[in-house]
């Protein structure tokens, strides 16, 4: 039995920040003023319809990162953990290059708003174009480390 089969498998949803529920505070506020002649309990409604739209929408469309012995998951993007090949943190003073003008335009790209931890995963398959993933995550040491586990 080898080590990577004793491993619990590591799931994270990578939910936005406080800076994306904040922003999303604007859009009920415009919503009820602009319907505000039409009812006062229809902007209310509209508004508050709105926000949850919202809210619920950024939770649901956060992307979950599940490694476990055989695959990476990023999303709905998968790979084998055979081509899982060097993995770097990214700090935050990288992190702008990084997404900017170091980005690699093959490369599989996975941000989420408002979350600074930046993990680079090089891929070892020949018959893959995409150099590497480049993934948000609250924990990118633990995403690395148990990357790096086999």
């Amino acid at each position: 039995m080898n080590n990577s089969s004793q491993i619990p498998p590591y799931t994270e949803r990578v939910l936005p920040g406080l800076a994306y529920f904040a922003s999303t505070l604007v859009i009920p506020v415009i919503s009820f003023l602009v319907s505000l002649p039409f009812g006062e309990y229809l902007s209310y409604s509209i508004a508050i319809g709105l926000e949850i739209t919202i809210v619920l929408l950024g939770v649901i469309n956060s992307p979950v990162i599940r490694i476990d012995s055989a695959e990476l998951r990023v999303g709905k993007a998968s790979i084998a953990r055979k081509f899982v090949g060097k993995v770097e943190l990214i700090s935050r003073s990288e992190s702008f290059v990084a997404k900017g003008r170091g980005l690699n335009p093959m490369a599989h790209i996975r941000f989420q708003f408002g979350v600074k931890g930046l993990v680079k995963i090089t891929l070892d398959d020949v018959n893959d174009p995409t150099p590497y993933w480049l993934v948000s995550t609250r924990n990118p040491e633990l995403v690395a480390k148990r990357l790096k586990t086999n």
